[in-house]
């Protein structure tokens, strides 16, 4: 079986220094500036991947469909709407209208 170290023992320094070598210390200044070369990288492999592909114009599908009830009942009460006003406008144009009489003094 294995040996359990118990966590108050600790390496030696020359052991430690061989797990953790001082180049793994990030400074502000070289993570940013790796970040800046992953950016750049990034922004390089999708310029090359969209010159590799031809850009396709959207394909633009209609569907037909059948209309809801509610459509249907819609369209229904507009168009019976329209029809009685203009029913009543054109009563009111032709029987109303002339019967009215303006009245100088």
């Amino acid at each position: 079986m294995e040996e359990k170290v118990p966590m108050s023992q600790s390496l030696p320094t020359s052991q430690a220094s061989e797990f953790m070598p001082e180049q793994l210390q990030i400074t502000p200044e070289t993570l940013a500036q790796m970040k800046a070369i992953a950016k750049e990288r990034a922004v390089r492999m999708i310029a090359a991947q969209q010159q590799s592909y031809p850009q396709q114009e959207p394909k633009i599908v209609y569907v037909r469909r059948n209309l809801t009830v509610a459509e249907l009942l819609l369209i229904i009460l507009l168009s019976c709407g329209i029809v009685t006003g203009i029913q009543y406008t054109w009563n009111f144009v032709t029987n109303i209208l002339p019967r009215i009489e303006i009245k100088a003094k």
